[in-house]
């Protein structure tokens, strides 16, 4: 079962509520890697379901405003390589487009980060294309990263190392806002048969395998599933158990990297996201630190010593394993010496 945590305490003056909040976010991290997270204060408005909405708008802009965002693998005339808008092509299944925006949207980027391109500028739609699109997505984008330092900083106490870990790691971060679209679809027996083996069995019904299982690359991600069922975790024992979609809440869960971090005391769970054809949206928030950021052993008892990296040699070796991004891998040499930490 996937567990269902009220954060907030996190918020709020009361320590002993926020003692059992620690609690709950470290053993829901360390336990099953998954939670869903309830509670916000009201400033959280920003982040709710008419901001899902609001931000949504994106996915209705006429063709060439949309052709406009691409990034440069799929439009060659756009300058944008890391930021913007990734088509349907950007798959062999065609099952599911997105946009992505940086910290940029709320901030300017650091001075010293202009020569990285992990800190590339974002696109954004212009205000005459889609009016309040870009304040909706600045206030959204502040309420998440909100959010990503309280429950980092939860877990810092939970698992016993000093908060300043975590929170001097993200100043200056490069988080990743998402949005996701995935187009309606015919299952029935006049599909592509070529498309065949990402059809399967979901209680009962024929449903799409629109996004395969995996464990997320970095640290923590929040997602909103914008009241679409589909997203599934999976148990210790191998079952896959349905995340239920919450309009009043988000579906956190840990990376690889912040398991590797934390020498296995924060799991990392595989998922994967399932659809019956309908139309389906979702807003992943990935929730990342500055590129330069040592990622070494944590001072945490029976932690394995490992070659310490920096996190933006291991996110740019990651994602440009991404189809959206395949073939800039040498566009940026590793700042540091670097090899797989699961290798």
């Amino acid at each position: 079962m996937i567990p269902e945590v009220d954060v907030g305490a996190l918020f709020g003056q009361d320590a002993g509520a926020r003692v059992e909040t620690d609690r709950n976010i470290t053993e829901a991290a360390c336990e099953v890697g998954f939670m869903t997270i309830v509670g916000f204060p009201d400033e959280f408005g920003a982040a709710g379901p008419q901001a899902h909405q609001s931000l949504l708008r994106l996915f209705r802009i006429p063709d060439p405003d949309q052709r406009a965002l691409w990034k440069k693998n799929f439009a060659p005339d756009n300058p944008n390589l890391y930021r913007g808008w990734f088509p349907l092509e950007s798959g062999e299944a065609r099952s599911r487009e997105g946009f992505e925006i940086g910290p940029d949207v709320l901030r300017a980027l650091p001075e010293d980060g202009s020569d990285d391109l992990l800190y590339e500028p974002s696109v954004f739609p212009s205000e005459a294309t889609l009016p309040g699109w870009r304040r909706a997505a600045a206030a959204y984008y502040d309420a998440m990263e909100r959010l990503g330092h309280a429950l980092l900083a939860s877990l810092s106490r939970g698992i016993g190392i000093p908060e300043q870990i975590f929170r001097d790691a993200f100043r200056d971060g490069i988080s990743t806002l998402r949005l996701l679209r995935y187009p309606a679809r015919d299952l029935g027996p006049s599909r592509d048969p070529e498309l065949e083996r990402f059809l399967l069995d979901w209680e009962g019904e024929r449903a799409e395998l629109v996004c395969a299982n995996h464990v997320d690359s970095g640290l923590v991600t929040i997602l909103a599933q914008c009241d679409a069922a589909g997203l599934q975790a999976r148990a210790r024992d191998g079952r896959w158990l349905d995340v239920p979609p919450s309009e009043a809440g988000f579906v956190v869960n840990f990376g690889g990297l912040l398991a590797r971090w934390t020498g296995g005391r924060v799991r990392a769970t595989p998922h994967r996201v399932l659809s019956r054809g309908g139309e389906r949206f979702s807003i992943p928030f990935f929730f990342e630190p500055r590129p330069n950021t040592v990622i070494a052993p944590l001072p945490l008892d029976g932690v394995e010593p490992f070659e310490p990296f920096q996190f933006g040699d291991h996110l740019w070796a990651t994602t440009t394993k991404f189809p959206e991004n395949f073939g800039l891998g040498h566009l940026r040499p590793a700042r540091a010496p670097y090899k797989d930490p699961f290798a």
